[in-house]
């Protein structure tokens, strides 16, 4: 009877003691310079270090030093941040966060959500450096700015996390960052109510 319960409770444990892994991705080089070489290798130690398996929706990456980072056609990351992990990783799950959008909830933003974050933030500030300099993607950028704090707070907690969050207020889209910054509370409602999660 002790060995029925230890096995047991070894099987319904297993899969909490066996963490998930990061896909295999597909990082492709434009230039193959050594700042490509590096951003690969970067990316490559932080799927090794976290487990990116929730947040990643495409394997598919480019490496592109002359890109903007984009998430569409295919996610094309820069070398933007090679000396600070943190924010690489941020950028990482930014991108990825994009694809989430795409793929599950297809149609939804422009549709349903668009209007209600106009609602919300009537006055949201579009033009570069506060936004994209497109008002669509720019109040979008609202979810996906939420969505890539809450995946950074699960792989490199709290207060990193954080850090993050307001180190992009000081980079680029600026307005959107500090909206999101400071309605944290009303921006996690606003994903619970259109059920848009990792």
């Amino acid at each position: 009877m002790k060995f029925i319960k230890a096995l047991l409770a070894a099987l319904i444990l297993l899969p909490a003691l066996t963490p998930a892994q990061t896909p295999k991705l597909n990082l492709k080089l434009v230039h193959s310079s050594t700042g490509e070489l590096r951003k690969k290798q970067q990316i490559e130690r932080l799927a090794a270090k976290y487990d990116l398996k929730k947040y990643t929706i495409t394997r598919d990456i480019i490496i592109e030093e002359r890109a903007i980072n984009h998430s569409s056609p295919i996610l094309t990351l820069n070398l933007l941040f090679l000396d600070d992990d943190d924010r690489a990783l941020g950028v990482y799950v930014h991108e990825q966060a994009h694809w989430l959008l795409m793929e599950r909830h297809r149609g939804k933003p422009r549709t349903e959500m668009l209007p209600d974050l106009k609602r919300m933030y009537p006055n949201l500030k579009i033009e570069p450096p506060d936004g994209d300099g497109n008002e669509g993607t720019s109040y979008i950028h609202l979810v996906v700015l939420m969505l890539e704090w809450q995946a950074l707070e699960d792989l490199i907690g709290v207060e990193r996390a954080r850090a993050v969050m307001k180190a992009g207020r000081q980079h680029n889209y600026k307005a959107l960052f500090a909206t999101v910054i400071d309605n944290r509370k009303q921006m996690e409602e606003f994903l619970k109510r259109y059920d848009v999660k990792w």
